[in-house]
């Protein structure tokens, strides 16, 4: 019996090590494969990765890149991209890139989708392509949302910055501590477009156009709108339009005018003024601008039932009218776009309707700020208010993913979304 015993023991264990070493030879195989299957699935997302890196770097360089496929070759594998415009008025673009590498019978590959748009002035809360002379940024001067100059900057007190902030110049503290929430990027500039103007002026043949006027006075008054072309005298009758007929595109421009603008907006706009003497092409905001709802005060989410958006372009300045209605505060949403001048104050360190060195409150804005060179809005000590407004400037976060229309571009492409 003990021989037998033996004999059944050593057959079991024979059995044992038989199976154990199948399964580990099973595991090693699998390992193996698994391996090889990561390799290459690896490979092929970066291979995707890199086909939208390369078509998108053509964009950058050549804003009129044609919609087609683009096919590259890369050790052994293939990478497919196709370029085409899903949104012609928006024109905004979709890339589809897929990389694959077939070995050993069989094909792996990765595929990614990234939608792009227009990079719009818009997008900024504020942006200036210089900040003038002698003029600081306060305690009292919070922003939120991005910001840009191609200039330097300098401090008078601990302003706020609640989104990214890129600059082109030098930053002069003073000895003051600014708040930079979202950090500061040096030596970063981008082009301000001779012509801001242009991009009004090839859209407002659908929308309206003010000629043989030299000034002109408009008012949104919701639905509606009204307009004339003096306060006293022949002109001064005003003429009421609903809002949609009257510039069914919502291109609103008035030719070789200075414009004099104020009410509440309801849906989307772009209000403008060209010329290039003395005050044509200025804009000057006679009282508050306002939108009818205004999308960061809505709930349910906040903002989800405002469609109303305004863009104010000057070929020169927007300007803040000193007269009685802005004795006290002023209210602007919208994004501005002063092309070849400032946005600023009139008579900002002085006052005419109001005491004699007294401030006038606060400019509140909802929207962002584009111009050529960064403008007075008033005086003070860093942190007091002497004349002229303080500046609460808040941002209108849907100017990241839309714009007014005919806004002027960047010049660039930017990613709305990436999906892999």
């Amino acid at each position: 019996m003990g021989g037998k015993a033996s004999l059944f023991l050593v057959i079991g264990f024979s059995l044992i090590f038989m199976i154990a070493g199948r399964n580990f030879n099973n595991m090693a195989g699998d390992t193996t494969d698994n391996m090889i299957n990561y390799f290459y699935d690896t490979k092929t997302h970066q291979m995707a990765a890199s086909g939208i890196n390369l078509v998108v770097s053509r964009l950058y360089t050549d804003i009129n890149c044609q919609d087609g496929t683009y096919n590259f070759n890369f050790d052994g594998g293939a990478i497919l991209v196709t370029l085409r415009t899903t949104d012609y008025i928006l024109n905004k673009k979709e890339l589809i890139s897929v990389g694959s590498i077939t070995t050993g019978g069989k094909t792996y590959s990765s595929t990614f989708r990234v939608i792009m748009k227009p990079s719009y002035f818009s997008k900024f809360a504020y942006f200036s392509d210089n900040e003038g002379y002698n003029i600081n940024w306060s305690g009292k001067d919070t922003i939120w949302g991005p910001m840009n100059t191609n200039g330097s900057i300098q401090f008078s007190g601990n302003s706020v910055f609640h989104g990214e902030v890129s600059i082109g110049g030098a930053v002069t503290y003073n000895r003051n501590h600014p708040i930079f929430d979202k950090g500061l990027i040096k030596n970063y500039l981008i082009t301000l477009p001779a012509s801001g103007i242009d991009t009004v002026k090839k859209y407002a043949g659908g929308g309206y156009q003010f000629t043989g006027h030299s000034v002109v006075y408009f008012e949104f008054r919701k639905d509606s709108v009204r307009y004339r072309y003096s306060t006293s005298g022949s002109g001064s009758t005003w003429t009421y339009k609903l809002a949609s007929t009257f510039a069914p595109n919502g291109v609103i421009l008035a030719n070789n005018a200075e414009l004099h603008i104020s009410g509440t907006v309801q849906g989307k706009y772009t209000i403008a003024a060209s010329g290039t003497s003395g005050n044509l092409g200025d804009v000057y905001l006679d009282d508050d601008i306002k939108y009818y709802i205004r999308p960061d005060l809505t709930l349910d989410p906040p903002g989800s039932n405002s469609t109303d958006m305004l863009g104010i372009i000057a070929n020169s300045d927007v300007i803040v009218t000193d007269n009685v209605p802005n004795n006290s505060n002023i209210t602007i949403e919208a994004a501005i776009y002063a092309g070849s001048g400032s946005f600023k104050v009139q008579n900002y360190d002085q006052k005419k309707y109001y005491p004699l060195n007294s401030n006038r409150g606060f400019i509140n804005l909802f929207g962002g700020i584009t111009q050529k060179t960064r403008g007075a809005v008033g005086t003070g000590d860093g942190n007091t208010i002497s004349t002229g407004y303080g500046k609460r400037y808040r941002y209108d976060e849907r100017l990241l993913y839309s714009h007014p229309s005919a806004y002027p571009g960047v010049g660039t492409f930017e990613i709305v979304s990436w999906f892999e």
